[in-house]
């Protein structure tokens, strides 16, 4: 296995001071690393006593002396992870035991010209290796554009804005059900086409008409077959924004989309709502969608209900206690197509593992979360998991069909214990571990699976 994470090691190691400790009169917030890395705003900078950390003369590099909107900023992240699958795909297709190492590397950099235009882009690089099978493009993609956009802001007030944006970009919505950045593999989700973005203190909506960007190993270019658009609505009902409601509608048309009853062309139609919130140590997470279209000559009626709700008690140690539980639609076999299509979901929808697409499914997932340091957070459980109907397939998360459709087998599919670590070991540098194993039922082993067991290490370097 390759080392390329020690010289990241060897070089943030001395930088391990808190800018709140070094500058503890400052009410400077530096910028939170984001998934979506072109949501971090480093124009705080501009103010030379707010620059308390070795990567901030990268994260604002002044572009005019009197100008502090115009500046460039840096980047990038070196991420080294290390999976062991034994029994991938429950076993079925005969696929053996498999341990292989990810490594992603990204650079970027963003240019602000003022507070009405930028441009962003980002290169990536994705490399597997020591997997039994070929390894997949959306994990073996030595060199591409991940994403490549400008933004036009078109207008702006002190505490409204409403921005253009033309490009490659990525998104995520809400709690990342149907669209979010697919983190866990080497290359995460990216669309090609365009986005408006309104954002007032209260509110923010985002419409999109876009194409996903191929997974084709190489310089990728757009899905000609499919094309995805959508209108994503948030309201706050408090100025901290941790309590509000989501209201969405989302379009794709898919000229292949494909079920365990067929392949046929697709115009498919998601209207969704999400509500969300804390109080008095509780917070909930509850979101619904239905589904209509056309799929084939076939008539679509989908949906999805689900619950993300706990309770964290303020002592030591700020123990959480939580309930996942969802029902996801299959086909009935009727003269309509009931399949739910989860889109573009976050990979570990219900764990690091990500074996089950969360399609005809219904699941019941008590976790339990510590935090003994300010740093380290343990949580763990376990998911009950059963199809919504045995007319229809277990889908894998790339969509193709995992486990056949038995009808004469029970729903019950598995049972899958997860227990998980995550340590932010510094500002730059995090460590993640996993450990999943699914107890798996008689439908599965009439299909020729059995138990899984999976395990992940992510040692992850940003700048």
């Amino acid at each position: 296995m390759r080392r390329e994470w020690f010289l990241p090691v060897l070089l943030v190691t001395p930088f391990t001071a808190r800018a709140d400790d070094m500058n503890p009169e400052s009410q400077y917030v530096p910028a939170a690393y984001d998934v979506l890395r072109f949501n971090e705003n480093y124009a705080g900078l501009s103010n030379p006593t707010n620059r308390t950390d070795w990567a901030d003369p990268l994260k604002y590099i002044p572009l005019g002396t009197n100008s502090p909107g115009w500046y460039l900023t840096l980047g990038g992240e070196l991420r080294e992870r290390v999976e062991g699958n034994y029994n991938p795909n429950f076993g079925i297709g005969g696929q053996k035991p498999d341990t292989y190492w990810l490594q992603r590397v990204t650079l970027l950099g963003d240019v602000h010209l003022g507070d009405r235009f930028r441009v962003f882009v980002e290169g990536i690089s994705g490399v597997m290796e020591g997997e039994n099978p070929p390894a997949p493009p959306v994990q073996q993609d030595p060199l591409d554009l991940q994403y490549a956009f400008a933004d036009f802001v078109p207008y702006l007030t002190d505490d409204e804005s409403l921005t253009l944006r033309g490009g490659r970009f990525g998104m995520s919505f809400g709690s990342g059900r149907l669209v979010a950045t697919r983190a866990a593999p080497n290359i995460p989700f990216r669309f090609d086409g365009g986005e408006m973005i309104y954002k007032r203190p209260e509110w923010e909506a985002t419409a999109f008409l876009t194409r996903p960007a191929q997974d084709n190993g190489g310089i990728s270019g757009s899905d000609p077959n499919t094309t995805f658009w959508g209108l994503y609505v948030t309201h706050w009902f408090d100025a901290s924004q941790q309590s509000g409601v989501d209201l969405y509608y989302l379009g794709i048309a898919n000229d292949r989309a494909t079920y365990a009853s067929g392949t046929a062309s697709e115009d498919r139609h998601s209207l969704g709502t999400r509500f969300f919130g804390t109080q008095n140590h509780w917070d909930w997470n509850g979101e619904g969608v239905g589904q209509a279209g056309t799929f084939g000559d076939e008539s679509i009626r989908a949906w999805t209900v689900a619950l993300d709700s706990g309770y964290t008690w303020e002592t030591k140690w700020q123990p959480r206690l939580g309930l996942k539980t969802g029902v996801v639609s299959g086909n009935t076999g009727d003269d309509h197509q009931g399949t739910f299509d989860a889109l573009y979901f976050k990979s570990g929808y219900f764990n690091d593992a990500s074996l089950i697409r969360p399609q005809n499914l219904i699941g019941v997932h008590p976790d339990f979360t510590l935090k003994p340091t300010r740093t380290v957070t343990v949580d763990g459980g376990a998911n009950w998991m059963w199809r919504h109907t045995r007319n229809d397939a277990v889908y894998s998360v790339p969509g193709y069909v995992a486990v056949p459709a038995l009808e004469n087998e029970p729903a019950y599919i598995a049972t899958a214990v997860d227990l998980n670590l995550q340590w932010q070991i510094q500002k730059h540098l995090s460590f993640g571990a996993s450990y999943v194993h699914f107890f798996t039922g008689s439908y599965v082993h009439a299909a020729g699976g059995s138990d899984v067991d999976y395990f992940s290490t992510t040692l992850t370097f940003l700048f």
